[in-house]
């Protein structure tokens, strides 16, 4: 008797969890927003994002049921929270403000200091030793500027020009947050 309870019981659960399963895969990633950032003579780096996912070669994050953002973030499993424009969890800790068409970002990352200055003329963004300086083309979402890293042990930062690309709601004015930082960040953390 127990025997046929127990094999009801396991069929069950296993076509449960086969849904569960099938159910996370239903809704495909489209991005709606995407940064896109080379440095001249170097390989580049991009961040997709839409209202609920960022996705790119350094990040990977989900917004959860209850608000909050969690995955992997330059190779760190994170946790954040958005509240009254800051952005906060263990060892993260950004300010996000919007004024017009002004976007602006600061904080830290792990200790590691991020700022960012995004208007209808420019984008200046900095994280640790790095930096990107770049003024928009007539081309809607198009910047182009410098960009620039002191490594650890050089006595001068390697520098060259930059491509900056705002794509879809990434170029919107002002773009969506926390979405835009995030992707910003995983581009320079790269």
């Amino acid at each position: 008797m127990r025997t046929p309870t127990l094999l009801r019981l396991s069929a069950l659960c296993a076509g449960l969890l086969a849904a569960a399963a099938a159910r996370a895969q239903d809704v495909p990633f489209e991005p709606s927003g995407e940064v896109r950032v080379l440095a001249w003579g170097t390989m580049g780096t991009s961040a997709a994002f839409d209202e609920g996912r960022i996705v790119g070669p350094t990040v990977n994050l989900t917004r959860r049921e209850d608000g909050t953002w969690a995955g992997d973030l330059a190779g760190r499993n994170i946790a954040l929270e958005i509240r009254e424009g800051r952005l906060t969890g263990a060892n993260v800790n950004l300010v996000l403000t919007q004024k017009g068409s002004a976007t602006h970002g600061e904080g830290l990352f792990y200790g590691i200091r991020f700022r960012f200055d995004l208007d209808g003329k420019r984008l200046s963004a900095r994280f640790g030793d790095c930096t990107v300086d770049a003024k928009r083309l007539k081309a809607p979402g198009q910047l182009r500027g410098d960009a620039a890293c002191l490594r650890r042990g050089a006595s001068f930062p390697s520098s060259s020009r930059a491509s900056v690309q705002l794509i879809g709601d990434a170029a919107n004015e002002p773009p969506p947050l926390p979405q835009l930082a995030l992707a910003l960040l995983a581009t320079m953390a790269d």
